[in-house]
């Protein structure tokens, strides 16, 4: 029992005097520095991936790009799989196959100024005169055109928003509340009923289990699947500026991260 005791003391007494010279603040930050570099570092590779994958896929008929063992981009007109399958957007209202959004508070300084976000997307086809293919998109291979609009508090949000579809705070109920209050960006991109868009992927077979009749389907899995209505070009751009600026970011935090870790390290030694 003594023996526990003491070890105890030693531990707690170590603790504290890392505290009390600003050591373990030191270790503490320079892990988690290394730990956010690392993340933002893999999301910069990615996302530079993508933008080189993007870049360099030609665009092609879709009877050419059924079959194919490769990359593709093809381009065609949108309708649901089923003629009832469609769904109804929250912001707009829009008769749609897919949409996300984004409810931003309008803030000065740092706070976070998320409100609400998400997405969500049912199988459509693609077609153009030449074939038809089935498309699964996911939120993370949707790359839409946003409207934007602004209200001002968060009465005047509920007034133009479907509720049911968003997970908002309840506060935002209550006018009085002053959670929300100011004004508010609402931000929401949909794949319409005939609308043209480009999609880059993989074609394959359609398995048994698909009863919708269509040339091939295009899904997320090995090879990434990118939807997308803002044009070809402006997604690359976007694309490869959002991996840039991650990768620079993650290997600045961290390098400082490291830098701090190590310089803790060596004046424990």
């Amino acid at each position: 029992m003594f023996v526990c005791d003491s070890l105890g003391f030693v531990i707690l007494f170590g603790v504290s005097t890392l505290f009390v010279d600003g050591l373990l603040p030191g270790l503490f930050g320079g892990i988690i520095a290394t730990g956010v570099g690392l993340a933002a570092t893999i999301s910069g590779v990615k996302g530079v991936n993508d933008w080189w994958r993007l870049s360099t896929t030609d665009s092609v008929p879709m009877d050419e790009a059924v079959g194919a063992n490769e990359l593709v981009q093809v381009q065609g007109h949108v309708r649901p799989s089923q003629p009832s399958n469609t769904i109804r957007s929250p912001i707009h209202d829009k008769e749609c196959v897919a949409y996300e959004y984004k409810i931003n508070h309008i803030v000065q300084g740092t706070g976070d100024p998320s409100i609400d976000s998400g997405s969500k997307s049912i199988p459509f086809i693609i077609s153009d005169e030449t074939a038809e293919i089935l498309v699964d998109p996911t939120a993370d291979s949707l790359s839409l055109q946003h409207e934007r609009n602004t209200v001002t508090g968060g009465e005047e949000m509920l007034d133009q928003v479907d509720e049911e579809k968003l997970d908002v705070e309840p506060s935002v109920h209550t006018e009085n509340s002053g959670v929300i209050k100011g004004p508010i960006e609402l931000m929401e991109g949909t794949i319409s009923i005939g609308e043209d868009i480009t999609v880059v992927g993989k074609t394959n077979t359609p398995p048994e289990s698909v009863s919708v009749a269509a040339d091939a389907v295009m899904t997320s899995g090995v090879e990434d699947l990118t939807v997308m209505n803002d044009g070809p070009r402006t997604t690359t751009l976007k694309t490869g500026a959002r991996g840039v600026f991650l990768l620079i970011i993650g290997l600045l935090l961290s390098i400082t991260g490291l830098t701090a870790f190590v310089t803790t390290i060596t004046g424990l030694v």
